[in-house]
C-alpha cells in the first residue's frame, strides 16, 4: 500500500497558510506528495519551496499548463518515479477529515471494478453536503444530495457518474488504460472527460460517505470569486467535450445550450442586476463557446489562471 498525492499551484500567496495546515493533517497518510508549480512568479515560488521544505517534491513548471497539464506532470512523475499503487489529486483548496486517504484506498482495492474513488465532499467548516457524487446526462452534471446534512445520510459506499476533479484517488492501473488528463481543456470539464473515459475502458467511480472532505473554495481575495474569464473555458470545453465524445450534432446542441442560451442568461442579468461583470460573463461565455465550435482550443490566455 503506497499513497502518492499531487497538488498544483499557480500564485497561489493568498491561500498557501491555509494549504499547509490541511497538509499537516493528512501528511502521515502519503508516502510521496508531489506538488507541481504552474509557472508561479519568484517570489511565490521562494515561499512555496520554504514552506514545504523537504515534505514534497516540487515540480517547476516553465508556463503555466493549466491544472490538465500540470496533474499530468504530477502523475507522471507518479508511475515512472515510484512503486505508488494509488495516486490521489488533492485541490489545494481541500481539507481532509482524519483517515480519509487509508479508508478510500481501502475502498478502492476491495472493489476489482472500481478505477476512481473519492469521498463525500462538504462546505468549508460546515456539515453541509456540496456532493455525494454526481449524475451526468450527456454533459449535464448535476450534484447529488447537495445542501443536505450530512448525519442524515447513511454511511456507505456507492458507484456514481463521476466525481469532483479537485480530489479523487485512482489506481495506478487506471492511467495505464484510461490515459492521462485531455491538456487541450486547460481546465474545468475535466472531470467529466475522465468520467466517459473511465466507463469506455470498463471502470466504474465511487463515493464514500465514511469518511469527508471539505471544499474551501479560497479564491483570489480581490474578486472573491472565480474570473469572469473563466466562462470562456467552461463554455468551449462543453463545445469541444461534444464533439470529441458525443459527435457533429452534439457539438452544435452544446454550442446554444453552454453558449448562446447561457450567454443571455449573463446578459439579461446583467441589465437586471445592473452588474457589469455579469456583462463581462456573457461575453466571454460566447467567444469560448465560439472557439470550441471552431475547435480552437490555444486561447488559455483569457483566464490568467
Amino acid at each position: 500500500m503506497k499513497i502518492a498525492g499531487i497538488s498544483m499551484t499557480y500564485n497561489d500567496d493568498y491561500k498557501l497558510n491555509e494549504w499547509k495546515c490541511h497538509f499537516d493533517e493528512y501528511k502521515a497518510e502519503v508516502d510521496i506528495y508531489i506538488i507541481v508549480d504552474n509557472g508561479s512568479d519568484a517570489d511565490y515560488l521562494r515561499d512555496l519551496i520554504h514552506t514545504f521544505g523537504e515534505e514534497a517534491i516540487i515540480i517547476q513548471r516553465t508556463s503555466n499548463g493549466g491544472c490538465t497539464a500540470a496533474y499530468n506532470d504530477g502523475i507522471r512523475y507518479a508511475l515512472n518515479n515510484t512503486d505508488a499503487d494509488a495516486i490521489t489529486i488533492i485541490g489545494n483548496d481541500i481539507r481532509l477529515s482524519h483517515g480519509c486517504l487509508n479508508e478510500l484506498y481501502n475502498y478502492l482495492y476491495n472493489d476489482s471494478s472500481l478505477g476512481i474513488v473519492s469521498a463525500i465532499m462538504l462546505y468549508i467548516n460546515s456539515h453541509i453536503v456540496e456532493d455525494f457524487g454526481h449524475t451526468l446526462d450527456g454533459l449535464k452534471v448535476c450534484l447529488c444530495d447537495n445542501g443536505k446534512k450530512i448525519e442524515t445520510l447513511p454511511k456507505e459506499e456507492r458507484y456514481t457518474d463521476l466525481v469532483a476533479g479537485g480530489f479523487y484517488m485512482a489506481k495506478r492501473e487506471f492511467y495505464d488504460k484510461v490515459g492521462l488528463q485531455d491538456e487541450k481543456l486547460f481546465m474545468y470539464g475535466d472531470e467529466v472527460d475522465t468520467s466517459i473515459r473511465a466507463k469506455q475502458a470498463g471502470f466504474r467511480i465511487g463515493i464514500t460517505s465514511k469518511v469527508h472532505v471539505w471544499h474551501w473554495h479560497i479564491n483570489d481575495p480581490i474578486l472573491n470569486t472565480r474570473k469572469p474569464a473563466s466562462e470562456y473555458l467552461m463554455a468551449r470545453n462543453r463545445v469541444y467535450l461534444a464533439r470529441k465524445h458525443f459527435g457533429k450534432g452534439k457539438e452544435i446542441n452544446a454550442f446554444i445550450t453552454f453558449g448562446l442560451k447561457q450567454c443571455l442568461l449573463h446578459f439579461f442579468a446583467g441589465i437586471i442586476r445592473k452588474d457589469k461583470i455579469r456583462f463581462e460573463k456573457a461575453k466571454y461565455c460566447f467567444e469560448g463557446a465560439l472557439h470550441g465550435l471552431r475547435n480552437d482550443m490555444t486561447q488559455n490566455k483569457y483566464t490568467k489562471f
